[in-house]
């Protein structure tokens, strides 16, 4: 059975509520040991472990009105930790899968490692493209690819709704497409999947 919340934490959580960013460093630094210690184990990688907390805790503060209705705020806090971790592994999997199917593509060395450059050059171009984007969608853009959410999630993240989220990716999209178009690139087809599929 969950332990309720004591006093002092109740009354942490309140000051969260209203934002309160002091009592919200509070909270962040006294779970950050346990927290850290979690993701590490889940992604084996000290760097992702606290990317994946900064990250965790972003959409908590986005997301703090809910805090208000938190009996067990450790357990709340490894659920989000936990959907970050996965996110992260996804990612991963999918970069993965990704780089294996452009080594797997030629049998001859130099060329798989060609085609790794290759994509490391379109994935630099598609950078440059979206720090051109208009802030509002460039940050749909990045919870969308860069930290896998989807349209739902970025819809309540944002606090805007889901048309407005799936627009703003089909523009995005537009925009880095003609910005590839200009740089001579050729799509292959992982490629294209990564980077142009609407989730």
């Amino acid at each position: 059975m969950a332990l309720n919340i004591g006093d002092k934490e109740r009354q942490l959580i309140d000051k969260i509520v209203d934002g309160d960013e002091q009592a919200f460093s509070v909270l962040f630094f006294k779970y950050l040991p346990v927290l850290q210690i979690f993701a590490t184990k889940f992604t084996k990688s000290d760097d992702a472990a606290e990317e994946i907390i900064q990250d965790a805790f972003l959409r908590i503060w986005l997301n703090r009105d809910k805090l208000a209705a938190v009996e067990n705020v450790k357990a709340y806090l490894y659920k989000y930790v936990s959907n970050e971790c996965l996110t992260y592994l996804r990612k991963k999997l999918k970069e993965d899968k990704m780089v294996n199917a452009f080594t797997a593509k030629q049998p001859d060395s130099d060329n798989s490692t060609a085609d790794v450059v290759h994509l490391n050059e379109i994935t630099k171009i598609v950078t440059v493209a979206v720090e051109k984007l208009p802030e509002q969608r460039k940050k749909i853009y990045q919870l969308s690819r860069r930290d896998g959410k989807t349209i739902p999630e970025i819809a309540e993240i944002l606090n805007i709704s889901q048309s407005t989220v799936k627009n703003a990716l089909v523009i995005a999209l537009k925009s880095i497409r003609m910005h590839l178009n200009q740089h001579g690139v050729t799509f292959i087809l992982p490629i294209t999947c990564f980077f142009f599929k609407i989730k």
